[in-house]
């Protein structure tokens, strides 16, 4: 069964399984994008044509499965969702199957299979949300509005809106992500932040509006950089000691989008 890489969809996707009473074995959930017949298999897409439906038969999914395993392993399954992994869809179908046959005691399963590829999963967003926390940094712009352009591994911006949504609660931003095609808006004075899908076309503009930043913006960013160089070690270039701690802690991946580590003049 084909499914979108999405929270919904994949619960949708579960819950039709289930009520078309087929056996797990079976049965293999993979994304839309990375389907690939084997032999003896046919292939069944999930339509998505009702969102309303899909929504419906998703939440019917997780209210199920939060009764019978418990909030905490509820949430996980959020969290597993996010993954880029090609097999996460069968993952976390696998994952819930066992959860609606072993119950609360899905929680404390940490040796079966299952469970140990759901919980990687579970590790790779959790610390990737991380990151996104850590190392989203804004650009004003004249009209006040701050923007920002962060492109994680996992799809995170969407868990960590209300993270941002409480630090700046009183200001207006936007955080895009053009590798997911995603961004978050957050309105002053909201509790929580829109998450709204892009096209690429859409992505790419939202994305370009970061080097719209004022003279002041800029004039602070470069006090910012002239703060970071006075504070950092000297000597930690690529050859020199102490740069795979500064690497480990500070992803090179996410360099290029940190003032701080931004070399133009």
């Amino acid at each position: 069964m084909c499914c979108e890489r999405a929270t919904e969809s994949v619960l949708a996707a579960v819950g039709v399984t289930y009520l078309a009473h087929a056996e797990p074995h079976r049965v293999r959930l993979v994304a839309t994008d990375a389907a690939q017949v084997r032999i003896g298999e046919k292939t069944v897409a999930f339509g998505e044509e009702d969102d309303g439906s899909v929504v419906a038969l998703a939440k019917r999914v997780f209210s199920g499965f939060e009764k019978k395993c418990g909030v905490t392993c509820a949430r996980r399954v959020v969290l597993a969702c996010a993954s880029d992994e090609s097999g996460m869809p069968e993952v976390v179908h696998r994952y819930l199957r066992l959860g609606f046959s072993e119950g609360k005691r899905l929680y404390e399963d940490v040796t079966s299979p299952e469970a140990l590829a759901f919980a990687k999963l579970v590790q790779r967003v959790s610390s990737e949300c991380e990151h996104t926390r850590q190392f989203v940094r804004f650009a004003r712009l004249p009209d006040g509005t701050f923007v920002s352009v962060f492109e994680p591994n996992e799809n995170t911006l969407p868990l960590v809106g209300t993270h941002f949504a409480r630090r700046m609660r009183e200001e207006r931003f936007v955080v895009v992500d053009p590798k997911h095609l995603l961004a978050i808006f957050h309105e002053p004075e909201d509790m929580a932040c829109s998450v709204v899908g892009l096209d690429a076309e859409t992505a790419a503009t939202l994305a370009s509006r970061v080097d719209e930043a004022d003279e002041r913006e800029r004039l602070v960013q470069a006090l910012w950089r002239r703060f970071y160089r006075a504070m950092e070690l000297p000597g930690r270039g690529v050859a020199s000691r102490g740069y795979d701690l500064r690497a480990s802690w500070m992803p090179k991946r996410f360099w290029h989008g940190l003032p701080e580590l931004d070399g133009r003049p």
